[in-house]
């Protein structure tokens, strides 16, 4: 047969266009295209052996360099085919044999697909393994073609976290509360805030009389640059040996001492008579009701509501003052509260600290502004 130039050529067309059709270009391109895929540890580029892949749906990522960028040790075990990778905050084991994979000892795994494709030391895991150490994030964006990895802001925060938050609290509690220490300190759920609980001692100092300990509720924020900030603190306070003040009366004078006693006793007469003037007139000139008018006004309000409402009883059954200046006086107060409109018939004793103080006139007055409640009972 014989063929002219043109032919040959249109053959040579053929043959290229077949081997087109054959050749796994369109295979190459989508590796090409899966190459692209960058990944950024802490907001550093790595470049792992094994470029990023998409399989099922799923984003994988080479895990020893991932790890190893975090800062994890990194071991391969050939003979068992296990590999395991830590730090003080989180651990993996993958067993390559058992396709299993754990994370902090827990097994971990998703529906339907494989914790990990590949064999050896540089098998691909699942992107989101790493969300299981609750403080590790891995994103895909797929616009970009980029794979961050990088440690969360809102996630449980790591002991090194631990620790500065630790150091924060000490230096909040030793400025606002004297000696203290942290006796117990615990994450109890993380997000846009750290909530804590924590049990910190606090010994007595100044003209203080009992150590005490806080049981806070505290919350704490995790900023931008990684640094810790105090949001809120709530408290509960536990006064310690308090009713060792019983027998720790301190020296008055007696002329001094009557003048207090009578004061209290007063007190309590005004409430049991529901007599809001008398009970008013028993209290510091000098105090906030009296120096701020609407203070004055809302107590009133709010005594006639309690009055209108409850049939309150109260009992000193104890006082003894702990503390005396000239001016001012504290009284450990033992007394117990009935609403005697309940039914059934609800009874509460109460331990405070009782606040006096002695004003321009020489007379003694309630200081109700520093009162204390040591602790409250029910009595059956």
């Amino acid at each position: 047969m014989k063929f002219n130039v043109k032919s040959i050529t249109m053959l040579m067309l053929v043959c290229l266009i077949t081997l087109m059709a054959w050749n796994p270009a369109e295979a190459s391109a989508k590796a090409a295209a899966v190459q692209t895929i960058r990944v950024y540890v802490h907001d550093k580029e790595i470049h792992p052996k094994t470029a990023p892949v998409v399989q099922g749906g799923r984003l994988y990522v080479e895990f020893r360099s991932a790890v190893q960028a975090l800062g994890f040790s990194f071991k391969y075990d050939a003979v068992k085919k296990v590999i395991t990778a830590g730090s003080e905050d989180a651990s993996f084991r993958i067993d390559l044999k058992a396709k299993k994979a754990y994370v902090n000892e827990i097994s971990f795994s998703e529906t339907g697909t494989p914790v990990f494709i590949g064999s050896g030391a540089d098998i691909m895991v699942l992107g989101s393994i790493f969300k299981r150490t609750e403080y590790i994030n891995a994103d895909y964006d797929q616009k970009q073609k980029i794979v961050r990895i990088y440690e969360d802001l809102q996630g449980k925060p790591k002991n090194s976290d631990l620790k500065t938050i630790r150091a924060l609290l000490e230096v909040h509690y030793q400025t606002s509360g004297g000696l203290a220490s942290i006796q117990k300190l615990n994450v109890e759920a993380w997000g846009s805030y750290t909530a804590m609980s924590a049990d910190v001692l606090i010994r007595k100092s100044g003209g203080e009389l009992l150590d005490r300990i806080e049981h806070a509720s505290i919350y704490m924020v995790h900023n931008a640059d990684k640094s810790w900030t105090i949001n809120n603190i709530d408290t509960d306070t536990e006064y310690l040996n308090y009713p060792s003040l019983a027998q720790k009366e301190a020296n008055v004078p007696d002329a001094d001492k009557t003048a207090i006693n009578s004061v209290l006793a007063a007190d309590f007469k005004a409430r049991n008579e529901e007599n809001i003037d008398a009970l008013l007139a028993l209290q510091n000139p000098a105090g906030q009701m009296f120096t701020d008018d609407p203070g004055l006004k809302s107590m009133r309000e709010y005594l006639k509501a309690v009055n209108a409402k409850n049939e309150m009883k109260y009992n000193g059954e104890s006082t003894t003052i702990v503390a005396y200046e000239p001016a001012r006086a504290t009284v450990y107060t033992v007394f117990t509260m009935v609403d005697t409109a309940a039914s059934p018939l609800f009874k509460l004793r109460f331990f405070v600290l009782d606040s006096v103080v002695k004003a321009a006139d020489g007379k003694w007055y309630r200081d109700i502004d520093n009162d204390i409640i040591l602790d409250t009972e029910v009595v059956k």
